[in-house]
């Protein structure tokens, strides 16, 4: 698909017809990125605040503490914008960095202009900052789950919640989870060689079986 196809499946240009697609991307001074597995994006931001839309792959949300200890937030999947809560920031938090979960292709907008619409645009622009509002809305409730997921006593109760949390989001039991053992104890908070073993526990119970990235709930 060419970039103006793309863009027109994501959530955030919902409503905007193609015609007036072409123009708003002109407006924001849209720019494409193709960063590999492992590039960072966005990850420290300059003068101008820029935001980031995922046409393809995904991207990792992580940060990093004074020590030097690494956190994965959460994946942003196709269609996702990232970005946006620290470019409207006096302040910018540059403990926060976006890094390619896979090679992926990104669209990278001007945030100055969209929040301020140009005459020319103004009639669909309005639309985008309804879309964008209800993204940001969607974010925050998946950060909210992802609080409840560390806040559990136990690696096997953060397991079993997140798990059960992303089997709820495929509608069934089968499902492969969007990062690798070692994005996961990230996400999770806990040591990657802890939750191996306790996966390995959980599986010799019956609770689960899972090869690589692909999970069964069993229990």
């Amino acid at each position: 698909m060419n970039t103006e196809e793309l863009v027109a499946l994501c959530p955030l240009f919902r409503g905007i017809l193609p015609d007036e697609l072409h123009a708003l991307l002109h407006c924001l001074s849209a720019k494409e990125f193709f960063p590999k597995k492992g590039g960072f994006i966005l990850a420290s931001p300059g003068t101008q605040p820029l935001i980031g839309v995922v046409l393809e792959g995904s991207v990792q949300m992580i940060s990093e503490d004074s020590f030097g200890k690494r956190s994965l937030i959460t994946i942003l999947s196709k269609g996702s914008i990232f970005g946006e809560s620290y470019s409207c920031m006096k302040e910018r938090n540059r403990s926060i960095a976006y890094q390619a979960n896979e090679a992926s292709r990104i669209l990278i907008l001007d945030y100055g202009r969209i929040l301020h619409a140009c005459k020319l645009v103004c009639r669909f622009h309005h639309r985008m900052i309804e879309n964008m509002v209800e993204l940001i809305a969607l974010k925050n409730l998946e950060l909210v789950e992802k609080l409840e997921v560390i806040s559990c006593a136990t690696i096997r109760e953060k397991l079993l919640t997140y798990l059960g949390r992303e089997a709820q989001r495929a509608g069934t039991n089968h499902f492969t989870i969007p990062m690798s053992r070692t994005a996961l104890a990230e996400y999770l908070c806990v040591d990657r060689s802890a939750m191996t073993r306790e996966l390995a526990h959980m599986r010799e119970e019956g609770l689960l079986r899972f090869d690589k990235r692909q999970f069964v709930l069993l229990q």
